[in-house]
């Protein structure tokens, strides 16, 4: 369980670090904001992001797994059609 919240937590910091630039650009274009206040929301991009990282990863993977396996139950259509 640990490695999964390490492992979530860094997906989640790459995604903040990837949307935090793009919070910055558009406060300070939309708003004229100052450079202090949109560095203020991007900060918190950045830190929700990894925060919730693993919650992220979690339901990535349930809904992989979910997917998977309803393939796999679900009655072949190509057979039925034969």
């Amino acid at each position: 369980m640990d490695h999964f919240l390490w492992i979530g937590s860094l997906l989640g910091a790459l995604c903040g670090a990837l949307h935090a630039p793009l919070v910055f650009r558009n406060r300070r274009r939309d708003e004229g904001a100052s450079p202090l206040r949109a560095g203020y929301y991007a900060l918190w991009a950045f830190a929700l992001w990894t925060l919730f990282g693993a919650y992220l990863l979690l339901f990535w993977l349930i809904g992989a797994t979910g997917m998977a396996l309803s393939r796999l139950l679900r009655p072949s259509r190509r057979g039925a059609e034969a």
